[in-house]
């Protein structure tokens, strides 16, 4: 089972669903070779071959920060969406199932798999590729800006408590963007073993909660309320996508890791699979957990109060203070688990960029020891920029750089997902090497529907906007309005270009040249 049109199966461990994928054969896509130290020009390169599927898997979990969704999201989830909840994150999970699978299958094809701009450019053409591959770029940086807004102000608070010395956010957030970008700079692998650590604890911390609410509930108690289709199909519960979408942010980033992955023809697609499947699981098992909490009268009354304390009073509840004091404690480390992963995902996004023409060759520039991209050198600035004007300008870290960054960013991202779904669509509705017509029909009906259903998250989002900021008027406007302004933009700036040099595109660098630092 060797040549190129041959089929892979593979299979999801945990629903033992089963998958065909078209495996491209080894010799169709060169990996980065590593340039030997001796040689007289050396090319720095990324670290090839450090990153299994797990490791893969931490940095998606990473940026999904659980405890982050939970905590910080998992309110509205529930105000919003009602007792629906739980379900919520399995129906978001199923619908980027179908988004997957389209995006796998077209892999074989793309001469140059990697972000999925390059998904979007070889089905909807060159200049939606670079409108898709900017708008990816902004969605990843400004949510990794409007980061910086909620970790600030969670340890600043962390700060006050422990302590009782009370640090102007700003100062805390310049200190942790200068954490975030010290541990990214030190390499992927080292940036992996920080997320290890970090993620282990967010996710103990929210099971050891979930576990006790079940041990607290006598068994006939126990409510599956949570999945009956008339709590599930309710406009509260699609007025909350944000959440259900938002909670796997990050699935979509495994195939920017490609270069450092080991074995990546088999490593990325199992590690996006398993991502998912783990999220969903996870998710939907903790959700469900906390809906039977809410059953309870009188800490139903207390949550009703304070629902952004949420998890917290639960933990209390049934554990005692030190649960939710650990899980304010760990809140913080979730965020900058998250801001690691996204720091990462932003700098490697531009590199990716940069062998594609689509930013200057400076972009490509890797550390001659630690080979990781120098972009993130001009990542950290911007970020410390926005914390430190926003902290000079007196405004909330928060309601205004979280909520204002962040959320053109999640639209930008979920609308970069339907825009690939539709690119597979199209792709597989031309006859292609290997791929049976039936499975064509069915992979391009599967990737429309995806593309459909996530048209429509974003359509309500944009309906719900005040939901999302807590604002109204012109904030609401521009965060409405930045993802389409943004990819627009380079949508027509790249199709004049085109149309000037006859169709011809205006870079022929390789994917995997890199330049290193210094040149």
């Amino acid at each position: 089972m060797t040549n190129a049109g041959q089929q892979v199966l593979e299979e999801d461990l945990t629903h033992g669903i089963r998958i065909w994928l078209p495996r491209p054969a080894r010799t169709q896509i060169a990996e980065p070779a590593v340039t030997q130290e001796d040689s007289p020009a050396p090319a720095v390169t990324l670290k090839a071959g450090v990153l299994t599927a797990g490791a893969i898997v931490l940095i998606v979990v990473a940026a999904a920060a659980p405890l982050s969704l939970i905590a910080g999201y998992g309110p509205i989830g529930f105000l919003v969406g009602g007792i629906g909840a739980p379900a919520g994150f399995l129906v978001g999970g199923a619908v980027l199932a179908m988004f997957i699978v389209g995006i796998l299958a077209m892999t074989r094809f793309v001469s140059k798999p990697g972000a999925f701009y390059a998904y979007v450019g070889e089905g909807l053409g060159p200049a939606a590729g670079t409108g898709a591959a900017t708008l990816a770029i902004t969605a990843y940086l400004i949510i990794n800006i409007g980061g910086m807004g909620i970790v600030s102000a969670t340890t600043r608070d962390l700060l006050v408590v422990m302590t009782g010395v009370e640090v102007p956010w700003w100062i805390v957030g310049l200190a942790i963007t200068v954490f975030v970008w010290w541990v990214c700079r030190r390499g992927i692998d080292v940036g992996v073993k920080v997320l290890l650590l970090l993620l282990a604890a967010e996710v103990g911390i929210l099971l050891v909660i979930a576990v006790a609410v079940l041990a607290g509930t006598k068994p006939a108690e126990l409510s599956f309320a949570s999945f009956e289709p008339s709590n599930i199909f309710t406009g509260g519960m699609a007025a909350a996508a944000m959440v259900w979408f938002g909670a796997y942010f990050g699935i979509e980033s495994t195939t920017i890791y490609r270069a450092e992955a080991k074995d990546p023809i088999r490593t990325i697609p199992r590690a996006t699979i398993l991502s998912l499947v783990v999220l969903a699981v996870f998710y939907g098992f903790v959700a469900w957990a906390i809906a039977q909490a809410l059953f309870v009268p009188d800490l139903a009354v207390m949550i009703g109060e304070n629902p952004t304390a949420m998890i917290y009073l639960i933990g209390d509840y049934y554990l005692g203070p030190w649960a939710g004091l650990t899980a304010q404690v760990l809140l913080v480390t979730s965020s900058i688990a998250s801001g690691v992963a996204y720091f990462n995902a932003v700098s490697r996004y531009a590199h990716s960029m940069a062998g594609d023409g689509l930013l200057p060759k400076t972009a490509m520039r890797v550390h001659p020891k630690f080979r990781s991209p120098s972009f993130g050198n001009v990542q950290a600035i911007v970020t410390g920029a926005c914390v430190l004007i926003f902290g000079l300008l007196g405004m909330d870290p928060y309601l205004q750089l979280t909520v204002w960054f962040s959320s053109p960013g999640t639209l930008g991202l979920i609308a970069l997902m339907a825009l690939a779904s539709l690119a597979v669509a199209v792709f597989f509705t031309r006859p292609r090497e290997g791929i049976t017509t039936g499975r064509r029909v069915i992979l391009s009906i599967l990737a429309g529907f995806a593309a459909l259903l996530l048209a429509g998250v974003v359509t309500v989002m944009i309906l719900n906007i005040e939901l999302l900021t807590g604002a109204g008027g012109a904030v609401n406007a521009v965060v409405a309005l930045t993802p389409a302004v943004v990819f627009f933009a380079a949508f027509t700036t790249s199709a004049i270009r085109r149309r000037r040099r006859g169709g011809i595109t205006p870079h022929t660098a390789e994917a995997a040249a890199t330049i290193p630092e210094g040149a």
